[in-house]
């Protein structure tokens, strides 16, 4: 199985936002599970004329517009792209650790491709989840006893993400059931606890939406049986995919 790790760095989060940095990594796991590794990798800035996100990935918009090259016909980064466009069509998924967000600004560079996110499909056996089923790249990687020297770059955080696939014991087992797990919705549920019971809410992973006034966990649909049945209390569908149901239970 061939998988194409993909980071992006962009000029902010909102929905005018831009690609300022891509970087992507082949990422090979033999069917007998003889070997696995990194093939081949590719990183480049991409021109933009304003960060505001400077502060965080340290990308001067300046230096993302160096070569003279750099224009809509031609140049340093338009080969870079058509190279990261073909190492993914060559690949059998494309990884991000947070596919949610860097899938829609690939998919609008190169096409759309296949996905698997490494935070929500891939199961590493890390538990500090937050009640919407995220967690920091950096976080996994120290619990799984790599160094951080460097990070907020994109080839950076390939790189890290690269470490991790090769320091797990069970990489193909992990990747494949991530496959089932990526097209099993992801549900949020509602704690449907008092006051004065909240406790019960927070001891289950539950977190407090302020703006809604409830308790909410996310889950995926193929995990949300075993652990609903380990609750002492009741709980309701918010919404699907982020499509909203209802809120059934007021206090």
């Amino acid at each position: 199985m061939r998988l194409f790790i993909i980071d992006t760095e962009t000029t902010g989060t909102s929905a005018t936002a831009q690609i300022c940095e891509i970087a992507g990594t082949q990422y090979e796991i033999a069917v007998d599970g003889s070997y696995k590794g990194a093939i081949a990798s590719i990183s480049t800035l991409m021109p933009v004329f304003g960060n505001d996100a400077e502060f965080i990935n340290g990308i001067v918009p300046k230096l993302t517009r160096v070569h003279e090259g750099f224009s809509a016909e031609y140049g340093t980064h338009k080969l870079s792209v058509s190279l990261f466009k073909e190492m993914a069509i060559a690949s059998d998924y494309c990884v991000a650790f947070n596919a949610e967000f860097d899938a829609p600004l690939i998919d609008a560079l190169i096409g759309a491709q296949r996905w698997l996110c490494a935070m929500q499909d891939f199961d590493w056996g890390y538990t500090r989840v937050n009640p919407y089923g995220g967690y920091k790249l950096i976080d996994l990687a120290l619990w799984m006893g790599i160094g951080i020297s460097t990070a907020h770059r994109a080839g950076d955080d390939v790189r890290l993400l690269v470490e991790c696939m090769n320091r797990s014991p069970n990489l193909q087992e992990m990747i494949e059931r991530g496959i089932v797990r990526s097209n099993s919705p992801t549900i949020e549920f509602q704690a449907c606890v008092s006051y004065d019971n909240r406790e019960l809410a927070k001891a289950a992973g539950f977190g407090w939406d302020g703006t809604r006034k409830i308790w909410i966990k996310k889950l995926k649909e193929c995990d949300s049986a075993v652990f609903l049945e380990s609750l002492n209390f009741e709980t309701t569908i918010v919404s699907i995919n982020g499509k909203t149901d209802r809120v059934v239970c007021e206090f």
